[in-house]
């Protein structure tokens, strides 16, 4: 239900890149016409565009934290939780960590 581990980086990406758009709103990523439009210069809009190619139905059954996230008001405070989960469900989980190579310029925690 949540996101895969890897797709966690193109979302915070794509949506710091949307941040301060006067157009675009979170909320933008219901609507297939943005997504088409734009998607091929905004990260987060052709991530979302590949979620909705990939799994077949509506946004908010197949992809329940996206959709949930496009209610947030702005870019920035989707970023900002964007970086939260992916330090609390990538960087945090043991499973994956495991085999994440650290050294002098990135030590472990």
């Amino acid at each position: 239900w949540g996101l895969d581990d890897y797709q966690h980086l193109p979302f915070y990406f794509g949506a710091a890149q949307l941040q301060g758009h006067k157009y675009i709103t979170p909320r933008s990523i219901h609507n297939v016409e943005v997504l088409e439009g734009f998607g091929k210069d905004y990260m987060y809009l052709s991530s979302v565009a590949f979620v909705l190619h990939v799994k077949k139905g509506p946004l908010k059954e197949t992809s329940p934290i996206l959709s949930d996230v496009s209610s947030v008001k702005d870019w920035g405070k989707v970023n900002r939780g964007m970086l939260r989960m992916y330090r609390n469900e990538v960087l945090g989980k043991f499973p994956i960590m495991q085999h994440f190579l650290f050294g002098s310029i990135i030590t472990h925690p």
